[in-house]
């Protein structure tokens, strides 16, 4: 990487920005590449995980071994666009810890911002999002779901889901970087966090009580109102919404100055 960029103390402020903007490129499109490299499926890799978790439980609620509401609506498209947004968010939360750890030696041969690393993971990661959201296109043409003007909360969501999945991601890498326990055990929590959420379930299965503490899982708000614009057509629900955003504010405030804090030790014991 270093015979591409040369960052130095010597380059003013303009020029650092354009040789990490070169930094990251070269990162994104190293990880994108390596990822897929000597695949049979390529890039179909990147849907397969929401392909798997909609044709299981697609399966047990045809079987009748779980029943699940879907609102009227094929359950295949309730789970389906419910589970890309899901599996997005998943991997970028379980590969940003890695992604810090596998480029050690740069955080110690170069001078460069340590967000870098959790931004690339979050950007390969979206490439893989990119094409799912392509399948799920798809997938709501073959059943002739409408485009409405509720998909314009799209980009919204999408942010949302983003600066959550890179706020947990960054808060776990302060801790995993030091000690490793949470590598082996942060796919059971993602798995954990996806049945508290409702990716294969409909979130008004819950009332009272249980819907209030649901609301607090910021996913729950994300979730339902991806599933909400793209299949129902309607605007999202503005206060499992308002309420998610609260929470994953207040995620931010706590995992930014922590990470900015942890990270600065990084290159010692990378």
């Amino acid at each position: 990487m270093s015979r591409w960029i040369n960052i130095t103390p010597s380059l003013n402020r303009r020029q650092r920005g354009f040789s990490y903007w070169n930094l990251f490129i070269a990162l994104v499109s190293r990880d994108i590449r390596a990822r897929y490299r000597r695949t049979v499926l390529g890039p179909l890799w990147a849907i397969i995980p929401a392909i798997m978790t909609t044709a299981i439980f697609s399966f047990l609620n045809g079987v009748q071994v779980i029943e699940i509401d879907s609102e009227g609506v094929p359950y295949v498209l309730f789970a389906f666009a419910a589970s890309v947004p899901w599996a997005y968010f998943q991997s970028a939360v379980v590969s940003i810890p890695h992604g810090v750890l596998s480029n050690g030696i740069l955080l110690r041969k170069m001078a460069v911002p340590r967000l870098i690393f959790p931004l690339v993971v979050l950007a390969t990661s979206f490439f893989d999002f990119a094409i799912s959201s392509a399948v799920l296109l798809c997938v709501l043409l073959f059943y002739q779901v409408p485009v409405t003007a509720a998909w314009l909360w799209l980009p919204l969501l999408i942010l949302m889901l983003s600066l959550l999945a890179w706020a947990v991601g960054i808060g776990i890498t302060s801790f995993t970087v030091y000690r490793r326990d949470m590598l082996h055990g942060i796919q059971h929590i993602m798995q954990l966090w996806m049945f508290v959420t409702p990716v294969v379930y409909s979130i008004n299965q819950l009332e009272g009580a249980r819907r209030d503490i649901a609301a607090l899982n910021p996913m729950v708000g994300i979730i339902d109102g991806f599933r909400r614009v793209l299949v129902f057509g309607e605007a999202p629900d503005a206060a499992l919404l308002l309420t998610g955003a609260l929470v994953m504010l207040l995620g931010l405030l706590a995992a930014y100055p922590l990470y900015y804090l942890m990270s600065r030790y990084f290159a010692d014991v990378l």
